[in-house]
């Protein structure tokens, strides 16, 4: 696979390109006019070339352009032009009975000035909010709608996230109005092999009389002809995230029905996030380092990270912390908002003097917003702690934990301040019942290596089964993380104290189905 970061081009496998034009073959795609609006090296091309009435490639670099002219010299089907594919879909007034290839992925933070602008400026004229344009490949989907023929469709690779991240919902929302037929197409076995992306195929198209749904199927791998699972959606329209279409209507609806049956996680206490420094690294601080600044007494216990947590447990104690002090990891929070510098040893004075000046780019730390701000600059404002305590990432398990060491946290952690009245250790076993964990991978997102997250918006929407739990059962769900028991066995066990007691054995089946289905698309 051929790449270059610069430009954002992640050369597509030819397994895939070939597999991409079978598929629209299969389809009856209609291939009379059709446009390759990042051609690169021209790989769709050759393809492409002999099912097209036309074909229109274009590529922004001369020397791209150059390269397939020279290699399609004679094809009188096939017009190459060098142009931005932005300027192009502004501009144009052709239509197309397709569009089909692979945007270059180029973060925000990677586009020029100009190209930004013109990707708003389209947006805008389209009805979309200028906040989605977080990548260049969003401005050629936007651009691609522009410039199709009425039962026209488009067929791109797509990065997963597209499926299922916040900043494109509002884009999913417009697609399916705009489409009646939509497909999703992944594979088990990684496209992109020497990088994390993992993508998927979206084939967007309009048919005569077609009731509106979203198709999602499952390839092996691009070399396989037929898919290892189909699903068809068209009751649960609209669809929030794309992901979610592997779940059947009845599924999605089961779900939903239940979930209404139990109160959700903001009904139960407040929830916030942990402390924001501004500044982590130099904020907070090794014991060592405590010592030779000579401030212990200007410190509070802070957990900065999820991954300073051991995955198996679900309690967070002293004997926690003790084990972070043992292994050097910092944990002491600089609280200096109400110290006068008068009152602060040689060493701290000299050490915030030092750190000021510290840059992050051109920005010195006493100039970056949260420092900037504030006053005295490194004043850190201390907020409320938590009974329990929750990671928005995870890998397998989400990271939810009583805080039994009465502990901060950064904003990495999230924590729930309860109702008077709510037991904290049981409203964390409570947690990892099979309705909640799916709802976690229904309402969550997921990225390259299988990682979930959860953003707070979500996690207060979960539901909870809440009930008093003895502690022995508490213990005994710690013990299972700690033995790293089977995930089966831990929710099997939660299960039997919560919704077992108000749910039919067959509906907790069909939700545990659920879950297990919606996790292993990730891992």
């Amino acid at each position: 696979m051929s790449t270059n970061k610069e430009t954002g081009s992640y050369y597509t496998p030819y397994d895939l390109v070939e597999f991409m034009v079978k598929y629209l073959k299969r389809q009856g795609q209609d291939f009379s006019n059709v446009l390759e609006p990042s051609a690169g090296d021209g790989r769709f091309i050759s393809w492409l070339l002999p099912v097209s009435g036309h074909l229109k490639a274009i590529e922004l670099f001369g020397n791209k352009v150059a390269e397939i002219r020279d290699k399609y010299t004679f094809q009188e089907n096939l017009q190459v032009e060098q142009n931005d594919f932005i300027e192009y879909a502004m501009n144009s007034e052709e239509k197309y009975s397709l569009i089909i290839g692979n945007p270059p992925y180029i973060n925000i933070k990677l586009m020029k000035k100009e190209e930004l602008e013109l990707a708003k400026e389209m947006c805008e004229e389209e009805g979309l909010r200028t906040s989605i344009m977080q990548n260049m490949w969003l401005a050629f989907v936007v651009g691609a709608m522009r410039l199709l023929e009425m039962e026209g469709s488009i067929f791109f690779v797509l990065p997963m996230e597209f499926l299922q991240v916040q900043y494109a919902e509002k884009l999913r929302e417009h697609l399916e109005k705009k489409f009646n037929t939509i497909h999703i197409i992944s594979f088990r076995k990684q496209i992109f092999s020497e990088i994390e992306q993992e993508v998927c195929l979206v084939y967007l198209t309009n048919r005569a009389r077609s009731i509106p749904y979203i198709l999602y199927e499952i390839y092996e791998d691009a070399i396989s002809e037929k898919p290892v699972y189909i699903n068809k959606i068209q009751k649960s329209k609209p669809l929030k995230k794309w992901s979610n279409a592997i779940l059947s209507d009845e599924e999605i609806n089961l779900l939903k029905d239940v979930s209404e049956e139990y109160e959700k996680v903001n009904m139960i206490g407040d929830t916030a996030p942990g402390i924001v420094t501004g500044g982590n690294k130099y904020f907070i601080l090794t014991q060592e380092q405590v010592q030779e600044y000579e401030c212990q007494e200007y410190t509070i216990p802070i957990l900065q990270k999820s991954s300073f947590v051991n995955e198996n447990t679900v309690i967070i104690d002293e004997h926690t912390m003790n084990g972070l002090q043992r292994r050097q990891k910092p944990m002491y929070l600089l609280d200096l908002a109400d110290v006068q510098e008068v009152e602060m040893s040689a060493r701290l004075l000299a050490y915030l003097n030092k750190i000021r000046e510290e840059k992050t780019g051109d920005i010195r730390l006493i100039d970056r917003y949260k420092c900037a701000n504030r006053s005295p600059w490194y004043g850190v404002p201390i907020v409320k702690k938590g009974g329990v305590i929750f990671f928005k990432r995870y890998h397998v398990l989400p990271r939810v934990y009583i805080n039994r060491a009465n502990i901060h946290t950064t904003d990495a952690g999230y924590h729930i301040r309860l109702k008077e009245g709510l037991d904290k250790d049981s409203v964390v076993f409570c947690f990892y019942n099979s309705l909640t964990l799916a709802q976690c991978e229904f309402q969550g997102r997921y990225y390259g290596g299988g990682v979930s997250e959860l953003v707070p918006s979500e996690f207060k929407a979960l539901p909870i089964p809440y009930s008093k739990i003895e502690r022995e059962d508490i213990e005994k769900l710690d013990r299972m993380f700690r033995e790293k028991n089977q995930v089966e066995e831990i929710v099997s066990f939660v299960n039997s104290k919560t919704l077992m007691l108000d749910m039919e054995e067959n509906t907790i089946i069909d939700i545990e189905n659920i879950r297990r289905k919606l996790v292993k698309r990730r891992l």
